[in-house]
């Protein structure tokens, strides 16, 4: 009897289902560690995945169980397949962790595609110590997993092609078969977005709820697998309703009279020796417009007296924390992040590298004959910029390794703002011609506890390790305010006409739990100033980045473009819009349906003409960044 029962625990297809035993086992396992990491071991919230909602929890577990067959079938190791899986869910879980933890929200498939190329990056962001751990942690358990491997074939031998042919023959038949089923299942639930999807159909019968304007509560609600199905790539922009050539040929006509109006006391020739310096400065904030914080010193008195004496205000921003490219990204093509579906999380990774040519402002900058130069004081790789800064038009790009000037201050790891600033006045000094220069720094970038050697004392802060994160935070923002006080000595005394935009792209995440309000988090301070002529005093209501370049033509003096205009207008209308909300011209957030009719008008407009710039066929494209005729064309 015994011996029976030997041999047939030993058969083939006891091995076969003992081995598909194990392969739902760890499906399960690595899905369930997946919600863990996402929701903080919240069990109370993991007892609720696994009673009330639990077929969205197999749902989920269902396709990483797609992904354990498929590399148990390729690899042909029951358990080195099940140790990839367990670990690559224990990493992907931990960086939702760390990500939410930072900036407010999980990973997203576009961040797990840039991670080989922002390695590095990464481990400055979290630490070296932690980034080793990680390594030798996976290292052990897919260690573990060869060995237990090893001692399961001594017990459940392979079959040996020389004795048993067939049989083993058979045994890689199975293994193309579930390779080609498991593939080909996995494909079809990457077109999680595709008309008809089952997958989807199956996630929303059984009571998925999405939430575009809330990915972390998609993430949560839903499973961090649908979440992250959710966010996989899908057209950019739905085409609007009445989207034609017709269409875009009447909204150029409408924007090239409000151009031409603008343009009647505008000098058409008002950028030919000027200089466009437009500068992103990393976690660029007013600490002290949140009340409780009390710092020992002011760490931006020259901003904030540069901004009383010209145009500035504070501009929305997407993202909370990070998303530093978003923001870029919006500057130069005057496309909002809040008009592209949500699952746009990135367009320099998901959007403009797919094209040879993007409409933006420095394509229009050339085209009055402006030079165009970009430069980012850090590595190349991040946010793929070095194929990003091309497709845009720059004529010429550099990173840190082609700067002269990298210096650091005390601790920091990051090129300093000063040292930045003297690359930025160097370039410009060598350029006979008139330059439209885009820079982005690094100096005040996270972590920022720990960096300098006379960090400000601060107080109002919930704990101690957020007083160190606000204290250096505070000091880094002190020097780059210094190093603009020097910036703008030397603009002034290269004797070149130059505007100069300088704007922050987020808060630096170091606001949780202080009680900050969400609108707070997401406001950073903008200025516009000028060497030359007269300075426009100007306090605006919260803008968004869509509109500083209008405000460096205003600044200049120059003509706009219909596509300008029609900005021009819809700041009138809509100062700011995220994906939640507008703010209207009274600096009050509003609905939709709370939106006067013109307003509304205008934002349909805006919609329509980035559609066509961004994925649509691009009807409007010459003709709204061209200066308009002396009668708009019919």
């Amino acid at each position: 009897m015994g011996s029976k029962v030997v041999r047939w625990l030993t058969s083939p297809a006891a091995v076969v289902g003992w081995c598909l035993l194990v392969t739902v086992v760890a499906a399960l396992g690595a899905n369930l560690s997946l919600e863990l990491w996402h929701t903080g071991g919240n069990t109370t919230h993991i007892w609720s995945r696994l009673t009330e909602e639990l077929p969205l929890f197999l749902l989920g577990s269902l396709l990483v169980w797609l992904v354990v067959v498929l590399l148990v079938a390729v690899l042909g190791r029951l358990w080195l397949g099940v140790g990839i899986t367990l670990v690559a869910a224990g990493l992907i879980g931990y960086a939702d962790h760390v990500k939410r933890e930072l900036l407010s929200e999980p990973v997203f498939p576009s961040d797990l595609a840039a991670f080989p190329g922002d390695a590095g990056f990464l481990t400055q962001m979290v630490g070296t110590r932690v980034v080793v751990t990680m390594v030798a942690v996976s290292l052990v358990a897919l260690a573990g997993a060869v060995l237990l491997g090893r001692l399961a074939g001594k017990a459940f031998p392979h079959p040996d092609r020389r004795t048993h042919p067939r049989l083993a023959w058979s045994m890689v038949g199975l293994r193309v078969v579930v390779a080609v089923a498991a593939l080909a299942s996995l494909a079809y639930s990457l077109q999680f977005h595709s008309p008809g999807n089952y997958v989807r159909a199956a996630y929303e019968r059984y009571g998925a709820h999405w939430r575009p304007w809330h990915q972390t509560m998609n993430y949560t609600d839903n499973g961090v697998v649908a979440g992250i199905l959710y966010n996989l790539p899908m057209p950019a922009m739905a085409p609007p309703p009445g989207y034609s050539e017709e269409a875009m040929r009447e909204i150029v006509a409408r924007y090239s009279a409000a151009a031409l109006e603008t343009n009647a006391g505008r000098d058409p020739e008002a950028l030919e020796d000027v200089n466009v310096l437009s500068i992103l400065s990393e976690s660029l904030s007013d600490p002290t417009r949140y009340g409780p914080v009390q710092l020992a010193e002011d760490p931006l008195p020259f901003t904030r007296q540069l901004m009383a004496r010209t145009t500035s205000g504070n501009m929305l921003t997407e993202k909370y924390g990070g998303g530093t490219a978003n923001v870029e990204f919006e500057v130069l093509t005057g496309m909002s992040i809040s008009q592209f579906r949500p699952q746009l999380t990135t367009p320099y990774q998901m959007l403009v590298p797919h094209y040879a040519e993007f409409p933006s402002a420095v394509r229009f900058f050339e085209s009055r004959g402006l030079r165009s130069e970009s430069l980012h004081s850090y590595t190349s790789t991040l946010y793929r910029r070095a194929e990003v800064y091309p497709v845009l038009g720059f004529d010429e790009i550099a990173f840190e390794d082609d700067m002269r000037y990298t210096s650091t201050i005390d601790d920091s790891r990051f090129v300093s703002d000063e040292a930045t600033f003297r690359e930025v006045l160097d370039r410009l000094g060598d350029s006979d011609d008139p330059v439209f220069f885009n820079v982005v720094t690094m100096q005040n970038h996270f972590p920022t506890a720990g960096k300098y050697d006379d960090p400000i004392p601060a107080l109002g802060m919930p704990d101690r390790e957020a007083d160190a994160h606000l204290e250096h935070y505070a000091r880094g923002l002190r020097h780059s305010d210094d190093a603009l006080a020097e910036l703008l000595e030397g603009l002034e005394a290269s004797g070149e006409k130059t505007v100069l935009v300088i704007y922050g792209d987020h808060l630096p995440p170091i606001w949780q739990g202080t009680g900050m309000t969400p609108r707070m988090k997401h406001e950073t301070p903008f200025l516009v100033y000028s060497t030359f002529g007269r300075h426009e005093v100007e306090q605006l209501p919260t803008t968004d980045p869509v509109h500083l370049v209008n405000h460096v033509l205003e600044a200049a003096g120059a003509p706009v473009s219909p596509y300008y205009a029609l900005l021009a207008e819809l700041e009138k209308q809509v100062p700011a819009m995220t994906h939640d909300y507008f703010i209207d011209p009274t600096n009050v957030q509003r609905e939709w349906e709370e939106l006067p009719a013109t307003s509304q008008q205008v934002l349909d407009d805006y919609r329509m003409v980035q559609y066509d710039l961004s994925v649509g066929l691009r009807y409007s494209e010459e003709a709204m960044f061209a200066l308009p005729l002396e009668r708009p064309p019919s």
